[in-house]
Protein backbone atom coordinates (compact mmCIF):
# COMPACT_ATOMS: atom_id res chain seq x y z
CA UNK A 1 0.00 0.00 0.00
CA UNK A 2 1.41 3.30 -0.91
CA UNK A 3 0.64 5.27 2.03
CA UNK A 4 2.29 2.95 4.32
CA UNK A 5 5.48 4.24 2.11
CA UNK A 6 4.80 7.54 4.20
CA UNK A 7 3.25 6.54 7.05
CA UNK A 8 5.93 3.56 8.40
CA UNK A 9 9.20 5.90 7.80
CA UNK A 10 12.84 4.93 9.44
CA UNK A 11 13.56 8.02 10.75
CA UNK A 12 17.16 8.85 11.25
CA UNK A 13 16.82 12.58 12.52
CA UNK A 14 13.83 15.05 13.51
CA UNK A 15 13.82 18.17 14.61
CA UNK A 16 10.72 20.09 14.79
CA UNK A 17 8.80 19.01 11.36
CA UNK A 18 11.73 18.47 9.36
CA UNK A 19 12.94 14.97 9.21
CA UNK A 20 16.15 12.70 7.84
CA UNK A 21 14.40 8.89 6.44
CA UNK A 22 15.69 6.38 4.36
CA UNK A 23 14.40 7.07 0.97
CA UNK A 24 12.02 4.66 -0.40
CA UNK A 25 11.80 4.10 -4.01
CA UNK A 26 7.84 6.10 -3.74
CA UNK A 27 9.95 9.42 -2.61
CA UNK A 28 11.57 9.26 -6.26
CA UNK A 29 8.47 10.43 -7.78
CA UNK A 30 7.32 13.93 -6.23
CA UNK A 31 10.75 14.67 -5.51
CA UNK A 32 11.62 14.71 -9.25
CA UNK A 33 8.33 15.62 -10.43
CA UNK A 34 8.97 19.44 -8.08
CA UNK A 35 12.52 19.37 -8.60
CA UNK A 36 14.04 23.16 -8.81
CA UNK A 37 15.67 24.08 -12.08
CA UNK A 38 18.65 23.88 -11.18
CA UNK A 39 18.95 20.11 -10.15
CA UNK A 40 17.00 19.91 -13.30
CA UNK A 41 19.90 21.33 -15.45
CA UNK A 42 22.61 19.56 -13.27
CA UNK A 43 20.96 16.51 -13.91
CA UNK A 44 20.76 17.49 -17.95
CA UNK A 45 24.69 18.15 -17.33
CA UNK A 46 25.31 15.03 -16.99
CA UNK A 47 22.68 13.22 -19.20
CA UNK A 48 20.11 11.97 -17.13
CA UNK A 49 16.45 12.66 -15.84
CA UNK A 50 15.77 13.85 -12.38
CA UNK A 51 13.65 10.48 -12.02
CA UNK A 52 16.67 8.37 -13.61
CA UNK A 53 19.40 9.60 -11.20
CA UNK A 54 16.74 9.34 -7.86
CA UNK A 55 15.37 6.07 -9.19
CA UNK A 56 19.37 5.04 -9.56
CA UNK A 57 20.24 5.91 -6.14
CA UNK A 58 17.66 4.50 -4.11
CA UNK A 59 18.09 0.92 -5.97
CA UNK A 60 21.68 0.72 -5.74
CA UNK A 61 22.63 2.62 -3.17
CA UNK A 62 19.64 2.00 -0.55
CA UNK A 63 22.01 2.72 2.68
CA UNK A 64 23.49 5.64 1.49
CA UNK A 65 20.39 7.49 0.53
CA UNK A 66 17.83 9.78 2.38
CA UNK A 67 14.71 11.57 1.77
CA UNK A 68 14.34 14.85 3.59
CA UNK A 69 10.32 15.68 4.64
CA UNK A 70 9.30 19.16 6.06
CA UNK A 71 5.51 18.24 7.28
CA UNK A 72 6.39 14.59 6.59
CA UNK A 73 6.31 15.12 2.71
CA UNK A 74 9.20 14.85 0.61
CA UNK A 75 11.13 18.00 0.01
CA UNK A 76 14.66 16.80 -1.22
CA UNK A 77 17.02 13.66 -2.17
CA UNK A 78 20.48 13.29 -0.92
CA UNK A 79 23.05 10.81 0.22
CA UNK A 80 26.68 9.96 -0.14
CA UNK A 81 28.52 7.48 -2.23
CA UNK A 82 31.53 5.72 -1.56
CA UNK A 83 34.91 6.36 -3.52
CA UNK A 84 35.85 2.54 -4.45
CA UNK A 85 39.46 3.49 -3.85
CA UNK A 86 39.01 5.07 -0.42
CA UNK A 87 36.84 3.92 2.55
CA UNK A 88 36.96 7.49 4.31
CA UNK A 89 36.07 9.53 1.32
CA UNK A 90 32.57 10.19 -0.26
CA UNK A 91 30.59 12.11 -3.09
CA UNK A 92 27.82 13.71 -1.30
CA UNK A 93 24.64 14.76 -3.15
CA UNK A 94 21.31 16.42 -3.27
CA UNK A 95 18.46 17.09 -5.05
CA UNK A 96 15.79 19.16 -3.89
CA UNK A 97 12.09 20.73 -4.80
CA UNK A 98 11.24 24.30 -5.05
CA UNK A 99 9.25 23.22 -1.58
CA UNK A 100 13.02 23.89 -0.14
CA UNK A 101 12.57 27.56 -1.03
CA UNK A 102 8.99 27.99 0.80
CA UNK A 103 10.42 26.06 4.04
CA UNK A 104 13.90 27.92 3.30
CA UNK A 105 14.00 28.54 7.32
CA UNK A 106 13.01 25.23 8.22
CA UNK A 107 15.29 23.66 6.01
CA UNK A 108 18.37 25.68 6.96
CA UNK A 109 17.59 24.18 10.60
CA UNK A 110 17.93 21.14 9.95
CA UNK A 111 20.94 21.26 7.06
CA UNK A 112 24.31 21.25 9.13
CA UNK A 113 22.94 17.79 11.19
CA UNK A 114 21.98 16.31 7.93
CA UNK A 115 25.30 16.82 6.37
CA UNK A 116 27.12 15.87 9.67
CA UNK A 117 24.69 12.10 9.94
CA UNK A 118 26.04 11.92 5.79
CA UNK A 119 29.56 12.32 6.55
CA UNK A 120 29.71 10.79 9.72
CA UNK A 121 31.42 7.18 8.00
CA UNK A 122 33.52 9.43 6.25
CA UNK A 123 36.87 11.68 6.91
CA UNK A 124 35.89 14.16 3.77
CA UNK A 125 33.16 14.52 1.60
CA UNK A 126 32.96 16.37 -1.69
CA UNK A 127 31.55 16.89 -5.37
CA UNK A 128 31.25 19.72 -7.56
CA UNK A 129 28.58 22.20 -8.60
CA UNK A 130 28.10 24.40 -11.62
CA UNK A 131 29.80 28.04 -10.45
CA UNK A 132 26.55 30.07 -11.83
CA UNK A 133 24.69 28.27 -8.91
CA UNK A 134 25.31 31.11 -6.81
CA UNK A 135 22.49 29.94 -4.23
CA UNK A 136 23.76 26.47 -3.89
CA UNK A 137 27.17 27.73 -3.31
CA UNK A 138 26.16 29.95 -0.87
CA UNK A 139 24.27 27.28 1.25
CA UNK A 140 27.35 24.79 0.45
CA UNK A 141 29.46 27.62 2.16
CA UNK A 142 26.81 28.13 5.19
CA UNK A 143 26.76 24.07 5.58
CA UNK A 144 30.63 24.44 6.31
CA UNK A 145 31.57 23.09 2.79
CA UNK A 146 35.33 24.70 1.29
CA UNK A 147 35.99 25.40 -2.35
CA UNK A 148 39.00 24.86 -4.10
CA UNK A 149 40.18 27.94 -6.25
CA UNK A 150 39.99 26.39 -9.80
CA UNK A 151 37.89 25.76 -12.21
CA UNK A 152 36.84 22.09 -13.36
CA UNK A 153 35.20 21.58 -16.86
CA UNK A 154 32.67 18.78 -17.11
CA UNK A 155 30.58 18.35 -20.79
CA UNK A 156 31.40 22.18 -21.54
CA UNK A 157 30.43 23.76 -18.18
CA UNK A 158 32.43 24.82 -15.44
CA UNK A 159 31.86 23.73 -11.91
CA UNK A 160 33.59 24.13 -8.46
CA UNK A 161 35.01 21.85 -6.50
CA UNK A 162 33.72 21.73 -2.37
CA UNK A 163 34.18 19.60 0.55
CA UNK A 164 34.47 18.98 3.69
CA UNK A 165 36.49 17.65 6.34
CA UNK A 166 35.13 15.51 9.18
CA UNK A 167 36.91 17.14 12.16
CA UNK A 168 36.09 13.83 14.20
CA UNK A 169 37.26 11.85 11.64
CA UNK A 170 40.53 13.58 10.99
CA UNK A 171 42.01 13.93 13.98
CA UNK A 172 45.20 13.07 14.40
CA UNK A 173 44.10 11.31 17.84
CA UNK A 174 41.88 8.72 15.83
CA UNK A 175 44.45 7.71 13.04
CA UNK A 176 46.93 5.03 14.17
CA UNK A 177 50.65 5.65 13.77
CA UNK A 178 54.15 4.38 14.85
CA UNK A 179 54.87 5.24 18.00
CA UNK A 180 57.38 8.31 18.32
CA UNK A 181 61.33 6.97 19.93
CA UNK A 182 62.48 9.79 21.84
Amino acid sequence: MALNNYIKRDIVASLRNISLVKAKIADVMPVSQNMRLPDIRECAIFGTQPFECLMDAVINFPDETYTILINKQPVAMCGTAQYPDSKDNASVWMLGTNDIDKHYFVFLRGAKECINILQAEYKNIDNIVPVDHTKTIQWLQWCGFKFEEHIENHYGYDFLRFNRCNLFQSSIYNDTSRPVIH
